[in-house]
């Protein structure tokens, strides 16, 4: 699936997951925003997320997946 930015988004938690072979999980510099909604842009190949806090991480440095409401969330965080 193609995703088309930007996009909404949410940080999301794996246990251990295997993806091509290789033992994967939520980076310790993302544990914090576990849960947290933002914008995800693709600038230079690459996925900046803002969050809804106003903290910016890259799609490298965490999991995340779209999310269908384009409204910003009264999520807490």
């Amino acid at each position: 699936m193609k995703i088309k930015y930007p996009t909404r988004c949410q940080i999301i938690d794996i246990f251990d997951a295997v993806i091509g072979g290789l033992q994967c999980k939520t980076p310790e510099d993302s544990k914090p925003h576990i849960g947290k909604y933002g914008l995800a842009e693709e600038i230079d190949n690459e996925v900046k997320i803002t969050l809804d806090d106003g903290n910016v991480i890259y799609g490298y440095d965490c999991w995340w997946i779209p999310v269908k409401n384009k409204e910003k969330t009264n999520e807490k965080s």
